[in-house]
């Protein structure tokens, strides 16, 4: 991206789609010359440190000295990059690609040279890709030659290879075959690009020389002029492609893996990925076709009545009320960082479970994390939780667009109630305190949060207990197969100092919960609380392991979170509105009397029920005085 708000995009799509997809890895491009290294390197870093998503950093040759590509390696490696895919680059000036005898430009004249020049410097700190090429490389002048020199690549250090974009897979399968007859037997990836337009697949094949398909054509050909229709027909032909590329033995150029070329854009790989069955849509409630989508076999369906229908599923996929989720299980709760320094955190705080890139962030310069269990929270080891988070913040757009999801104008209480609400139920995509949608497993608890927060209780942060689901289970599995995971009932939220008073009553007559509150001024409320108390919300139990425990309570870091918690009020939704406009004025009461309170119910087993001992979730409606 050449701007700010493009940069910010980006990113943002990135924390989307590896949060949803679960890839191995992403790929971040490299500008010719390193036009575009500092970028590069700032959405690399991005990825690794916040997304959770390990890197594949391009590197070209093409017009860098030696010392240029040293400075870029050194940086990655700073940014905590651990993969390089090493590629000469661009073709010179006026050609359409590299001939025989062409060379790149700057000191290494060829990718085996930047190759060499990685092990050279690095070692084996970095795993390399290079390119492959099924249908040849334009500068090979045999498939002999191309085979000799891809030998030559992974002798030199190279760990992998990447090919280009395809639509024939049985030219895929001959190239794999005859890697392996060569004598090359490290993993190969297929490039798979979807289609999104005709007019862009046909000036792609034709400018990257790729040969399509008699069948590809004649299904695009009656639909060329109709964009919907090419994207659903080409997420058709990917998934095809994928489902024989998997499902052909190795011994026949089989490979159990696939690269998306995706251009940035995500609906069509989701598309794919659920054509194949490697996601799941995790929906609170069903979806209803509009009625102009709706046929019967007597009916046949307009143009207009079918884009309608491809609209709300690319709606569905795309939906902040809706949780596409990966099939693969999570390692835990939460996404952990792809920091190598960070690989064995175990252990994180509830408080910032829909902040977690500002938890990173507040503790990236600890010396060790930790690992089984929490332990003391001020022990030195772990550092100080660094208040530089206080200046981050995810992006909502510009003022207009925070206006438009936080309100223009807020009057009363209730339209900031409203705000809460509607995030509850997907109508606001983020509030400042959750920078992503709602999790999946609170769906099952979406209604009551809609109603708590209507009622007055700001809902931040929550769980639902669970009382030994299989750690497959598709909502709330995690951590491999073969255990059962429990977690405790836990609701964070800001409520008036009114509210407060009754959740503490609430609380005093329910022995099995404890609360903490505090206020922007560090009035603090307890009931059952220890000072230094430590209190498990989720773990679980495994085949030969020890309980994981992957997700506390602490007392002394809720302050720390509270901080930053009083502190979004104003840089997030004070600011947009004018001093002492009636605006500013309710949205600065609310933050200055406000109470922050966090609930624990440690009844895990409790049900909500109506037999004398109703779980939080109930007893918060009772308190808020809402139906259930």
């Amino acid at each position: 991206p050449k701007t700010e708000s493009g940069l910010d995009n980006l990113v943002t799509r990135i924390d989307r789609m590896s949060r949803r997809l679960e890839p191995l890895f992403i790929d971040v491009t490299w500008g010719s010359a390193g036009s575009t290294s500092a970028r590069t390197l700032a959405v690399a870093s991005h990825a690794q440190r916040y997304c959770g998503v390990d890197v594949l950093m391009h590197l070209t040759c093409t017009g860098m000295t030696t010392d240029q590509l040293s400075h870029a390696l050194q940086q990655a490696k700073s940014c905590g990059v651990h993969n390089i895919l090493a590629l000469r680059g661009d073709p010179p000036k006026g050609k359409r690609s590299w001939l025989k005898g062409d060379v790149s430009g700057g000191e290494c004249d060829r990718s085996i040279e930047l190759v060499k020049l990685i092990r050279e410097l690095h070692g084996d700190h970095f795993g390399i890709a290079v390119a492959g090429h099924p249908e040849g490389h334009p500068s090979s002048g045999s498939q002999e030659e191309e085979m000799k020199h891809l030998k030559e690549k992974i002798g030199a250090g190279a760990d992998m290879i990447i090919t280009q974009f395809f639509y024939d897979v049985d030219v895929f399968l001959a190239y794999v075959k005859r890697c392996r007859d060569n004598g090359i037997h490290c993993p190969i990836l297929p490039g798979i690009m979807p289609i999104q337009s005709f007019m862009s697949f046909v000036r792609m094949t034709s400018y990257c020389g790729v040969s399509v398909p008699p069948n590809v054509l004649e299904q695009l050909e009656p639909v060329k002029h109709d964009d919907e229709a090419v994207k659903d027909i080409g997420c058709e032909i990917a998934a095809d492609m994928c489902r024989k590329i998997l499902s052909t033995p190795p011994e026949e150029g089989g490979v159990d893996g696939v690269h998306f070329y995706t251009l940035n854009l995500e609906r069509s790989v989701t598309r794919i990925l659920m054509n194949l069955g490697a996601i799941n849509l995790v929906n609170p409630s069903p979806v209803a076709l509009p009625s102009s989508a709706s046929t019967n076999d007597n009916t046949t369906k307009t143009s207009s009545q079918t884009h309608s229908s491809h609209n709300l599923r690319d709606s569905v996929i795309l939906s902040d009320s809706v949780q596409v989720r990966p099939k693969e299980d999570r390692q835990f709760p939460w996404r952990p960082s792809a920091m190598a320094k960070r690989s064995g955190e175990e252990v994180r705080p509830i408080n910032w479970a829909n902040r977690p890139k500002s938890y990173v962030m507040r503790t990236e310069d600890w010396d060790e994390f930790p690992n089984g269990r929490w332990g003391d929270s001020t022990s030195p080891a772990f550092g100080e939780l660094s208040e530089v988070s206080h200046f981050y913040s995810f992006t909502l757009g510009n003022e207009d667009d925070r206006r438009a999801m936080l309100g223009h104008s807020p009057q009363v209480n209730q339209d900031v109630y409203e705000i809460f609400a509607r995030y509850v139920e997907g109508g606001v995509p983020h509030i400042p305190w959750c920078e992503t949608p709602l999790q999946a497993e609170s769906f099952l608890i979406q209604k009551q949060l809609a109603a708590v927060n209507r009622a007055g209780f700001l809902t931040i942060n929550s769980q639902p207990p669970v009382n030994g689901e299989a750690s497959s289970h598709p909502v709330f599995g995690w951590g491999g197969p073969g255990g059962y995971v429990y977690q405790k009932a836990y609701c964070e939220c800001f409520v008036s100092p009114e509210k407060a008073n009754e959740l503490v009553e609430m609380v005093t007559s329910h022995p099995t919960m404890n609360l903490y509150a505090v206020n922007n001024f560090g009035k603090e409320l307890r009931v059952g609380i220890d000072e230094s108390g430590v209190t498990a919300l989720t773990w679980g139990v495994f085949p030969n392991r020890e309980i994981i425990q992957p997700t506390i309570f602490d007392s002394n870091t809720f302050l720390v979170w509270a901080e930053e918690a009083f502190s979004l009020w104003t840089t997030m939704w004070l600011n947009l509105y004018e001093f002492d406009s009636k605006s500013y004025e309710l949205i600065e009461s609310v933050r200055d009397t406000f109470y922050l309170v966090a609930i624990i119910d440690n009844d895990f087993m409790a049900k909500d029920s109506e037999d004398g001992n109703p779980g939080l979730w109930n007893a918060l409606l009772q308190v808020a005085n809402v139906d259930h």
